[in-house]
Parts: structure tokens; sequence; C-alpha cells
């Protein structure tokens, strides 16, 4: 793939031994022809353009689609050449100037587990190897091709305050445990080991030390939230909460690991990213803890010693039900392999 200012321009270069598995060819791989192969040009073409998207600065760009061309290879054993791979030249314009690129593929996802794609990108005169298995997606920019300390720490910054911000499931277990906290060191506390927990297991993940299946993590995740939100009914005392959130926080971690290690195979480093994520993400968790504390000393608020109480007891009680049941969902969706929840 070659970005240029106003245009990218992607040669797709695909095995005839895959196509024939997804497109009807008029002759098997070793008794193609070329002229054979042209026949069949629009529906290779109309099989790649479903399976190939780029948007330039978020929006999606059609494709233009451009000569087909054959690649020979020989056989071992009686030197016979055939045609090994088509390659599909495609051209997508921007009416501005690219400053981000997002690519993704589905190509033989029906057909192929674990479908490995290399994906050479050069742009601005910077070249760089993405190595991808099955669909996949991939976001870039002239920095993630020609990466500083500086550029690289500001993007996972921000990646984990999103990642935080968006990760409602992280949001819901954050909330169930500020509810029973009525004190800001309370809440400082469970803030902070629960980032102190998930940095230990992001950095074991990333290191793959560690590794358990996404579907165990997310309904890990879905009963940490249910717990929580349970034992906001019988809990008195939320002051040594935060070691329950550390415990709990180290499954969080391993959440967060199945989005950060696949950026983490395109960097020589991960000590960068790996921090600077983890602070995205305890910059993400104090915003909300900025916006949630004077709304719940507002609600809080009362007269009198026994009327703080009795407020308390209704905002836990009444706060903790919605959570418990998005919980409870979340847990059954993830278990069952539903899908039903978009994240």
């Amino acid at each position: 793939m070659e970005i240029k200012p106003n245009e990218v321009l992607w040669t797709v270069d695909v095995g005839v031994a895959g196509l024939e598995k997804v497109v009807r060819l008029p002759a098997g791989e070793l008794e193609l022809t070329d002229a054979q192969l042209q026949d069949a040009k629009s529906d290779i073409d109309a099989y790649l353009l479903e399976c190939l998207k780029v948007e330039i600065n978020g929006s999606p760009v059609e494709a233009e689609a451009g000569a087909l061309e054959p690649l020979y290879a020989s056989t071992v054993a009686t030197g016979q050449k055939y045609i090994s791979y088509a390659r599909q030249h495609f051209r997508f314009r921007s009416p501005t100037e690219a400053k981000r690129v997002q690519l993704s593929s589905a190509l033989f996802f029906t057909v192929i587990r674990n479908h490995q794609a290399a994906v050479i990108v050069s742009w601005g005169g910077a070249q760089k190897v993405f190595t991808k298995y099955g669909p996949f997606e991939l976001d870039l920019t002239p920095a993630r091709l020609n990466p500083t300390i500086l550029g690289t720490a500001t993007e996972f910054i921000l990646w984990g305050m999103h990642h935080i911000f968006v990760g409602y499931d992280h949001i819901a277990f954050l909330m169930a445990l500020l509810l029973a906290a009525q004190r800001l060191r309370d809440m400082v506390r469970v803030v902070t080991s629960f980032t102190v927990a998930h940095s230990i297991t992001l950095l074991l993940a990333a290191l793959d030390v560690i590794r358990l299946p996404g579907a165990v993590t997310e309904s890990l995740i879905a009963a940490s939230i249910v717990y929580v939100a349970a034992e906001n009914y019988f809990i008195t005392q939320g002051s040594h909460r935060w070691i329950l959130t550390f415990a709990f926080g180290l499954v969080h971690g391993l959440g967060f690991s199945s989005v950060l290690r696949e950026r983490l195979q395109d960097l020589q480093s991960i000590a960068v990213p790996v921090v600077s994520f983890n602070l995205g993400v305890e910059l993400g968790q104090i915003s909300i803890l900025l916006v949630v504390l004077p709304v719940l000393t507002l609600i809080r608020r009362a007269p009198d010693e026994k009327g703080r109480e009795r407020r308390q007891w209704w905002l836990v009680r009444v706060g903790s039900l919605p959570i418990l049941l998005l919980g409870s969902f979340w847990l059954v969706d993830r278990v069952f392999q539903l899908n039903l929840m978009p994240f």
C-alpha cells in the first residue's frame, strides 16, 4: 500500500489456491491461464471489494479497480510454470489530504482460519511491514510508520483515556465501588488500587507471561460487576474495599491487554506504550471521579448525620440496581457467547 497526499494505492496479491475457495474460477491453480484469469476479473474484483475497505480521514472511500496481473511460480517436480498469485491494483481517491488511513480486511475469513497477511505500507518516505491474522483493522498515521517516543506516548495516553471512556463495563464496575465509598480518601484508594492491579496484569500479558481466552476474561469482568453490585446491598463499611478492587483489577487488566496486545506487535519496545496506556486509563478514571464525586456529594447532602445515612442507604440500593441488572445481562451474554452487546 502506498499512501500519497490525495490518494491511496493498494496492490493486493492474493493466492489463486485461496481464490478457488471463494470465487468460481474457469480452471484449477495449475491449469489456469492468463486469459481465463482475466475472464474471472469481475468476480475477483467483486470479492476483493467486498472484503477490503478503506477510510481516509474517517470517511469511507470508494475503490477504482485497475489492472489484474498474473504472478507465476514453478512446480518443484517438473518446473512447470503456473499462476500462483493474482495481483489486483486499487486506487482510493481523497478530496482532502490524507492524514489518517484506516484499512479493514476480511479476506478468506469464512474458509481459512487465521489467514495471514503481510501489509507493506509506504507513506512519506517511510515504510513498515504489518503482519496480521484473520479479519483485521489497521489504523495508520505518518507517526505510526515513523514513531517517536513523544508521539508514541501521546498516542497511547489518548488511547488509554478513550478506552476507559467507551469501556462501559469498566465504568460500571467503578461506579458500583464508588457508590459505597463515602469519603474522598476511600474513592482515591479504589481508583488507585484498580490502576495498580490492571497495570500488573497488563504488563504481564503484554510480555505474554499470562494469557486467557477472551471469552473467559470478558465473563470474569462481567462477574466482577455482578458481585460488587450485589455486595453493595450487604456491605456496611467500604473503607477496605480497595483490596477487593485490587483483586478484580487484575482481571480487568487482562481485558485491557486484549485490546493492547495486537497494537504492540508492531512496536519494537513495549515499555513506553504500556506505561502511557496505563497513564491514559488513570487519567480517564480520575476524570470520571471528578464528575461523579460532586454528584454523589450533592445527593448525600442532608442537614444532619441521620439524614445523610438515610440518603446514602437509598443511594447505594437504587444506584446498584441498574448496575446489577446490566452486569447480569453482560455475564449471560459473554458466558453463552450470544454477542448481543456491541462491546
